[in-house]
């Protein structure tokens, strides 16, 4: 069958990262929850010591009250938030930390690159609600870990869509089983060549890593880039003898990130 090598992005891709009128979750794994708008997710994972938000999808408030919404709906308890780790510093993963911060006293994961790339390069210069509005507790570097009760988050710093982006690996379990997941960082290549160049080398650092730590399972942080929504809606329907979609096995995950190295050809 024709299928496509690589996502379609387009002007209005990038427009519905701000459209906060649409939600939708889904408990992805036993101790791994999806929560997105149209273009854009965030993932919560729980440890016997309370949940982390991984990344908060854009600076407002009903993106936080739609996570807070959905870790209520699968019967967590979002008073147990205890980290906020983002990816890297753009404001459609930034997001709405700062409530976070205000309601939930977490603290909150980025390098220190990405945090003086955030405060002096905003997305939206010429949109104060969208300018860096929160502290960083911890200054995450490469080799680093971020631990809470049974679940470690290993970090990759994978420069090249940003600075200072970090991309992460870490256990979910599946029915008691554990898999191991990744989130690589930042999906689109850059535009400069010099930073294309750099972003194809961060991607086959992370693909060692993840070969290392036996990754079977691939995440994203923007549904254009893996059928996003449609597999969350299928996560929602999903019965006990239906697959999981997002385990793809060592041999789908690499296939998945050579998704990143179509998309930067064009670029090179």
């Amino acid at each position: 069958m024709n299928r496509l090598k690589k996502p379609m992005i387009t002007v209005e891709t990038i427009k519905a990262m701000e459209d906060m009128s649409f939600f939708i979750h889904a408990l992805i794994f036993d101790d791994l929850l999806i929560v997105a708008q149209r273009e854009t997710n965030c993932f919560v994972l729980k440890s016997k010591e309370g949940l982390i938000v991984i990344d908060a999808i854009w600076p407002a408030k009903k993106a936080f009250e739609a996570i807070v919404h959905a870790i209520k709906e699968v019967g967590w308890n979002p008073d147990t938030i205890k980290k906020l780790v983002l990816t890297h510093g753009h404001v459609d993963h930034t997001g709405c930390g700062r409530w976070f911060v205000d309601q939930y006293h977490v603290e909150t994961y980025l390098s220190q690159v990405d945090d003086i790339f955030w405060k002096e390069h905003p997305t939206k210069p010429d949109r104060p609600e969208t300018w860096k509005d929160y502290s960083i507790s911890h200054y995450l570097k490469d080799g680093h870990s971020i631990t809470l009760g049974d679940k470690t988050i290993y970090v990759y710093a994978t420069p090249g869509h940003t600075p200072g982006c970090m991309s992460y690996i870490f256990p979910v379990k599946e029915n008691g089983e554990k898999h191991m997941a990744a989130l690589w960082g930042g999906v689109t290549p850059p535009w400069e060549k010099t930073a294309v160049k750099q972003y194809l080398k961060s991607l086959d650092y992370f693909m060692a890593g993840a070969i290392e730590k036996n990754v079977d399972v691939a995440l994203s942080n923007h549904t254009a880039m893996d059928n996003g929504l449609e597999r969350i809606q299928y996560s929602q329907k999903r019965l006990a003898y239906m697959p999981n979609i997002y385990i793809l096995g060592s041999e789908g995950f690499k296939k998945y990130c050579e998704v990143f190295r179509t998309m930067s050809l064009d670029k090179l």
